[in-house]
């Protein structure tokens, strides 16, 4: 771990810390570490990813207080860690920040309140679902939901309250959030962007037959029975495979009803997903409404688009900052199957000088205007602007 003699000491802060999934949550630090001096507090993580637990200094609160809580499953550890947020806060002040970055609204008040003891500026950035919970109302939940939605809204006001910047990862989540009660002179949009080192083209498998390919949560909200209702609609005029890359609660049963030339691969290996966008001829993501809430950004679709492959999504929330319609990729009305199904049949349909142009324009895309490195470049004049 390197570290820059009299560099700025930034501390980045989470609820409960688990990679994978969560490297968004990190990688600025990652790659800014010759830079400032960082630290990552969390109440609680679960990392099995040793290049990351290596490459920064994390500090798990509750192993500190409660060494024995690593029999518990992560989910357990979390209630905890939940439980106890003055040891969090503790820490992190601890440590004489100059900086404070809070990842999501909920789960914000030790970084708040540490923000305080140490007079620290705090930076909080608003990922989606922390927005969106500002606009739920009691009467939208049962009676047993109504505690935890108390709660999430009691931090995320205070995230917006005492933030001297919100962060938002998109323009669209930027309004929602002003829309939830934060100042808009205070919320900026700081994309989160994409490791387009990681993230790069490679050579096609030699095929025949197209391969279209999902990545994401297996729950409704993802639109992937939408995909597969589109995709079985065009497969006899348009021969072509669909991988489905993710885990969650549709699994058993898309593996069930999944027609032949659907493969529903599950959960799979940070590599794995790469090598899958690399083959793949399109990524689709016909993300749609649920329960008020839309796609906050989208990432994997810049993840796919720095792989060289072009994207199909439905235009909801985020998604169009995220595709450059008509050049990297096609939006299509949100939860419109049969808009949808069009927009595949009709990239199937492409010759092949202009499928290589539309990769090559998504590469450009993503490294030009998503990519980790200009993320960097932005957050970095963000910790540095009143300390210059």
């Amino acid at each position: 771990m390197k570290r820059s003699e009299g560099a700025l000491r930034i501390a980045i802060t989470k609820g409960s810390l688990l990679i994978p999934p969560t490297y968004f949550a990190v990688q600025h630090a990652q790659r800014l570490s010759d830079e400032f001096d960082f630290s990552v507090f969390a109440g609680t993580t679960e990392i099995t990813d040793a290049s990351a637990r290596h490459s920064l200094r994390i500090v798990d609160a509750l192993d500190d207080v409660l060494p024995v809580s690593r029999r518990l499953s992560a989910r357990h550890r979390e209630i905890v860690s939940a439980a106890m947020p003055r040891v969090l806060r503790r820490k992190i002040a601890q440590w004489h920040p100059d900086v404070i970055h809070q990842h999501f609204g909920y789960a914000s008040l030790p970084a708040v309140h540490a923000a305080k003891d140490s007079r620290a500026r705090l930076l909080v950035t608003v990922h989606g679902g922390d927005a969106f919970s500002m606009l739920k109302t009691m009467s939208s939940r049962s009676l047993a939901g109504r505690p935890a939605l108390a709660r999430m809204q009691r931090h995320v006001s205070a995230a917006y309250r005492h933030a001297d910047t919100i962060l938002a990862v998109s323009d669209y989540i930027a309004g929602i959030a002003v829309q939830g009660g934060a100042d808009a002179r205070r919320v900026r949009v700081h994309y989160q962007g994409v490791d387009t080192e990681w993230f790069h083209p490679a050579e096609h498998e030699s095929r025949q037959i197209p391969r279209l390919l999902f990545v994401g949560r297996l729950v409704e909200t993802k639109g992937v029975r939408d995909l597969i209702e589109a995709s079985t609609a065009i497969v006899k005029e348009q021969p072509h495979e669909l991988d489905v890359v993710g885990g969650g609660p549709l699994l058993d049963e898309l593996r069930a009803i999944a027609p032949s030339h659907v493969h529903v691969r599950g959960s799979q290996p940070r590599s794995a997903v790469k090598t899958y966008m690399q083959q793949a001829d399109a990524l689709v993501l016909p993300t749609r409404i649920n329960n008020g809430a839309r796609e906050a950004a989208g990432l994997v679709l810049v993840e796919a688009q720095a792989c060289g492959t072009p994207v199909i999504a439905y235009d909801s929330g985020g998604t169009s900052e995220m595709v450059d319609d008509g050049v990297t990729g096609t939006l299509t009305r949100e939860g419109d199957v049969g808009e949808l199904a069009d927009a595949v049949a009709q990239f199937l349909s492409l010759p092949e000088p202009t499928r290589r142009r539309m990769r090559d324009d998504a590469r450009s895309f993503a490294v030009r205007s998503r990519s980790l490195d200009e993320s960097c470049r932005q957050l970095s004049a963000i910790y540095t602007e009143e300390h210059q």
